[in-house]
């Protein structure tokens, strides 16, 4: 998919504009519909794991942290859209459609059922935390009120951080299930996400210029790659979680940057080609990475 989107942009099929029109209707139609659905299916039965949903969670909070404080005071970063960037794609795994087929290689398919717990988990915190950060970092600091009030409206108005949340909230309202029909319209959209999101990505890659563009996204590839799954490893052992649910979620979550980062960097005015990069970098590179860390946890 992304090299066919490569080449009707070469061969100007699909042109800026179509690239612009494509993602603005997956950041406010489709993205929303499929992050809205999935976080409303959450399945239950988290509450006798909380110190695995606890080390989860302090991980991902510290992964985002870390990025901005390295971008922002160890590389003196000042471009704030840079470090948006750089927070949203270090907790972005893609852990369904590489996820998924990995544990069941290396596992086999019985183990498919500790992804299914960590995706509960992960999926909808990841999904909020992202664009949350994103939008935290992006809201000016003129002064404290309005700040908060400029943050309050960025994250009001982002329909990736608004989906997830009113999902979440209507599973903890009581909310046992959703129309069929309307749960079958989101379904049909949730569906096209993927595609149209990596026919874009596709459209927006300039393979001449590879080597650039790994020089500048080596940060957010160690950060994404590297600095979360370790940190949630340093996490769930702490917290004594069993060790094939901790081989699971730290292989998961050592995958690639998941599409929908390009969709969220195009929607907030982020550097969507910047985005692109990375996620098809992060997706060559987790070739050689993930042995890695099959390696390292002895599966």
């Amino acid at each position: 998919m992304l090299t066919v989107g490569n080449i009707l942009s070469v061969k100007g099929f699909i042109t800026k504009s179509d690239i612009a029109a494509v993602s603005k209707f997956l950041f406010w139609i489709i993205s929303p519909a499929l992050l809205f659905r999935n976080a409303f299916h959450i399945k239950g039965g988290l509450a006798g794991h909380l110190p695995f949903v606890g080390a989860i969670v302090a991980a991902a909070l510290a992964t985002v942290l870390l990025a901005y404080i390295t971008e922002r005071f160890i590389f003196k970063e000042r471009d704030a859209r840079k470090m948006a960037l750089t927070a949203a794609a270090s907790v972005r795994p893609n852990t369904i459609y590489v996820g998924l087929p990995i544990v069941e290689s290396v596992f086999g398919s019985s183990f498919v059922v500790l992804l299914s717990l960590y995706a509960a988990v992960a999926i909808p915190l990841y999904n909020l935390l992202s664009p949350l950060a994103s939008e935290i970092i992006l809201a000016s600091r003129d002064s404290l009120k309005a700040f908060l009030k400029n943050t309050c409206l960025r994250i009001i108005k982002n329909p990736m951080v608004a989906a997830p949340l009113c999902g979440m909230l209507l599973v903890f309202a009581g909310l046992k299930s959703l129309p069929d029909s309307l749960d079958k319209a989101l379904h049909m959209l949730s569906n096209a996400a993927t595609g149209m999101s990596l026919l874009a990505l596709g459209a927006s890659i300039d393979v001449k210029n590879a080597r650039n563009a790994l020089l500048s996204c080596w940060r957010e590839i160690a950060a994404r790659l590297f600095v979360h799954p370790a940190i949630l490893y340093l996490c769930l052992t702490a917290a004594g979680v069993e060790l094939s649910l901790k081989n699971v979620s730290v292989l998961v979550t050592a995958t690639p940057t998941a599409a929908t980062l390009f969709v969220l960097a195009r929607g907030i005015g982020l550097d969507g080609d910047h985005a692109a990069e990375l996620t098809v970098i992060t997706m060559l590179l987790s070739a050689l990475t993930i042995p890695l860390w099959i390696v390292f946890l002895g599966v």
